[in-house]
């Protein structure tokens, strides 16, 4: 209820105040006030387009992309690359090994010797 009365500065903290039920039609007002604000605020960096570990089990079966998609119609966001187990060697690999996936076989060994004049372990 405090944030329906003032957005900006919630009177109580996290999950102290009381549930108001809004419409369809306000809920997604709100949505977009907050987007544009923090948006003209900080630019579309400022928005991280959500988590890749939640699902729905309804036909799309990805909220992420349902939320990435309205997030380019609002101008933009800051998305993420990887995944959370190999999302540090997805970016680096291609630089070290020539590959992006780390799923994939990467080049061997020997060959990478063969074709290096120095090789830091």
């Amino acid at each position: 209820k405090s944030y329906l009365d003032n957005p900006l500065q919630p009177a109580k903290g996290r999950g102290e105040d009381t549930y108001v039920q809004v419409s369809w039609e306000q809920a997604l007002k709100l949505i977009h006030e907050q987007h544009d604000r923090i948006r003209k605020a900080n630019g579309p960096s400022a928005i991280f387009a959500g988590s890749y570990g939640w699902r729905s089990s309804g036909v799309l079966h990805k909220a992420q992309t349902l939320l990435q998609r309205y997030m380019n119609l609002a101008g933009g966001y800051s998305g993420h690359s990887g995944d959370y187990s190999t999302g540090a060697a997805q970016v680096i690999m291609p630089h070290v090994v020539g590959s992006v996936e780390v799923y994939e076989q990467q080049t061997s060994w020997p060959l990478i010797l063969e074709n290096s004049q120095v090789v830091v372990l």
